[in-house]
């Protein structure tokens, strides 16, 4: 390690004992090993952090269970089934649920070269394929060739089980190519690579990849990952990925499984739109989660912990100066967006004050199903709300206390190399710090 005024260098491994609000820079280029490096996901964690968390509380231990109830694109799963242990991930966006379950699923090799092997013949040999997106502005979106390319590779990818056979095994390699095809989409698209929104540039003209061989050779890539993950680990952890929000019914949902830790990193204020930003995936895979039009996805949206989605009668009725939510200086944080933001400050005031809530509910759900002095990593950052700076780890913290845990250290990392990087113009502000908050069940 090398300490400076700012932050601490690190290389690689983070240390097990940090000192307590230290800034850590740690110098790695290690985040996309195994199937880590399957699909691009904003907001996603390094690894080094659920494997500092995993390797801190649960060293010399085989076969525990690991929650992450926000899991995202499964970054914490995988490293807990690398390192010997059962998984358990939850998250309400159903592509990152997907994510999540091809990622932390070994595959039958002989059976996956055997697709694979089916499937690059009929691309080579096939024109044209029978899937239409049901979207009226396909082509704004991509271009004939893509269309027509990714409609060849999507009707061939449903005909897996009809070659194949319907066994779970074939079913798990046909979820492994959905993901495949779905990491390509937006490069072969009009869209921008790196908004957080998708959206056709008409200032900055994108000339979209060629689908063909880059499906090709993203398949080659899943084979090798996959084939390296599933040689790695053992064949009887499970992962276990529900699809739901964690706000509510854990213990249900966990059906009473012993949590040994639980590492994850909870959306942020005004929480990034997943469905918007999925969007051009979801013209071609929106129909495996009933999101494949544009209601069912606004629909949907409603139901995120963050979400900015929501109508003017839901929050009508709400003034922060009557409905608190008992911290002190969090309650006049909500006020003064309240009065300060002539535009919007009724909607932001509400929509972080539904957040906050959502998040008292998530860490009573979690002290109901956590037993006592069981560690709970949370990583969050800070955030701008109509131009007022929240405190969002200290407030967390708070929360968490009122709710059965203790804060046992704090410590931060400087965020590099996101994926989507974005100016969200004083209303959300680029996160530079990610803090770590070790919680313990009381």
């Amino acid at each position: 390690m090398i300490k400076t005024q700012d932050c601490i260098f690190i290389k690689e491994s983070i240390p097990p004992s940090i000192e307590q609000n230290s800034i850590l820079n740690i110098l790695t280029n290690n985040v996309t090993a195994y199937t880590h490096g399957f699909h691009k996901y904003p907001g996603k964690f390094i690894p080094q952090v659920p494997r500092w968390a995993i390797d801190k509380y649960l060293i010399g231990q085989n076969e525990k269970l690991i929650l992450d109830p926000f899991c995202g694109s499964g970054t914490t799963l995988v490293e807990g089934i690398l390192m010997g242990h059962k998984v358990i991930g939850i998250d309400i966006d159903p592509l990152s649920a997907l994510i999540s379950k091809v990622k932390t699923t070994p595959v039958d090799i002989n059976s996956l070269n055997a697709v694979c092997d089916w499937l690059k013949k009929d691309i080579k040999q096939k024109k044209r394929g029978g899937f239409k997106p049901e979207c009226e502005t396909i082509e704004h979106w991509f271009t004939n060739d893509a269309i027509n390319k990714l409609s060849l590779i999507r009707t061939l990818i449903n005909q897996i089980t009809n070659e194949f056979g319907k066994n779970p095994k074939i079913r798990d390699i046909q979820d492994l190519l959905i993901i495949c095809f779905s990491s390509i989409i937006r490069r072969v698209s009009n869209a921008d690579n790196e908004s957080q929104k998708t959206y056709v540039s008409h200032t900055k003209i994108k000339i979209p990849e060629e689908t063909i061989n880059l499906f090709l050779n993203q398949l080659d890539l899943f084979k090798e990952r996959i084939s390296i993950f599933s040689q790695k680990i053992n064949y009887k952890l499970k992962s276990t990925i529900i699809c739901s929000s964690s706000a509510e019914g854990l213990v249900e949902k966990l059906k009473g499984g012993k949590i040994d830790l639980a590492i994850t990193s909870p959306p942020y204020i005004k929480a990034m739109d997943y469905i918007y930003n999925q969007m051009a995936e979801l013209f071609w895979i929106g129909d495996l989660f009933e999101l494949q039009t544009q209601t069912k996805q606004n629909n949907k949206k409603k139901q995120y912990i963050g979400t900015k989605h929501f109508r003017k009668k839901d929050y009508e009725d709400y003034n922060p100066f009557d409905i608190t939510i008992g911290i002190k200086t969090l309650d006049k944080k909500l006020r003064d967006v309240y009065v300060k933001d002539k535009k919007n400050g009724h909607k932001h005031s509400f929509l972080t004050f539904k957040y906050f809530k959502e998040m008292e509910n998530h860490f009573a759900e979690m002290a109901r199903c956590l037993s006592p002095n069981t560690h709970y990593i949370l990583v969050i950052g800070n955030s701008f709300v109509s131009d007022i700076f929240f405190y969002t780890a200290d407030f967390l913290t708070e929360i968490a206390e009122h709710n059965g845990f203790k804060i046992t250290n704090k410590w931060g990392y400087s965020i590099k190399n996101r994926y989507m990087r974005f100016d969200r113009k004083g209303r959300g502000g680029i996160i530079e710090i990610d803090w770590v908050l070790d919680f313990l069940k009381l």
